[in-house]
């Protein structure tokens, strides 16, 4: 059955923020050149969203826009970009009748003037995305959440303000692992100012890195040591000078 409309996204996608309404417009282009076309939209978290109008018509070879509204969240979505939970359902239907009235559509829907099988259906899925859940995700490492997030803002890195660039970046350099995650970022379109030198952050990256391979390195100086000991105390063996040297590295242990 042929499509009535052309949606203008596959998914609903959010412009996320902790405890405010966030707003995404989604526009409906009529295919019909003819007649116009009903739509109402309905959706599987009506106690997470607000839609409207949740009905409307598109006049022929026209659109029609309606504007999705989430409530202020006062948790992090637990999974993003894509909500496995969040729906949306659009039926539409070549409209004949002679009122105009949302709330004419509405029962039009459900009468026996829009006959049983007419309606086509479109199904979108929900997308949590932006600047908030973008940083969220740099300063958890998970490059997979921040790669899908940039796939569906393309230029999300681009226009970010250079402080908030700045300060992004240099939220990854604090990772346990910063690389893979700084890469990700540079060659995505992250814009640095004047005002940051890639020396300086470089520097900083070497040195966290240094830090962490000089912690090795004691942990396993360590553990030699130990083994040290106990091969020494089993077999009885220590003279003067072994205990001098393990008393003096246990002092600094």
């Amino acid at each position: 059955m042929e499509k009535l409309v052309q949606v203008s996204e596959q998914e609903v996608r959010i412009d996320f923020s902790l405890n405010r309404k966030c707003r995404t417009n989604v526009v409906l282009t009529s295919l019909s050149s003819t007649c116009p076309v009903a739509f109402k939209v309905q959706t599987s978290s009506p106690h997470k969203f607000l839609v409207k109008p949740p009905t409307g018509l598109i006049p022929p070879s026209s659109y029609a826009t309606f504007q999705v509204v989430l409530k202020p969240q006062s948790q992090i979505p637990t999974t993003y970009p894509r909500s496995p939970s969040d729906r949306f359902l659009i039926k539409t239907a070549e409209f004949v009748s002679d009122s105009t009235r949302p709330e004419s559509i509405n029962s039009w829907f459900n009468s026996s003037s829009c006959p049983r099988g007419s309606t086509r259906d479109l199904k979108l899925k929900v997308a949590f995305v932006g600047p908030f859940l973008l940083r969220h995700a740099v300063s958890g490492g998970d490059c997979d959440a921040v790669r899908h997030i940039i796939r569906r803002q393309r230029s999300i890195l681009a226009e970010l303000p250079p402080a908030e660039a700045e300060s992004l970046l240099r939220v990854a350099t604090e990772l346990v692992n910063p690389e893979n995650m700084i890469n990700l970022l540079l060659e995505a379109g992250l814009r640095i100012g004047e005002g940051v030198r890639f020396d300086q952050l470089n520097n900083e990256v070497d040195s966290k890195l240094v830090q962490d391979e000089l912690e090795e390195r004691r942990v396993a100086e360590a553990s030699d040591q130990l083994t040290e000991v106990v091969r020494f105390k089993e077999s009885g063996s220590l003279n003067r000078r072994e205990k001098k040297n393990i008393t003096w590295h246990e002092g600094f242990g």
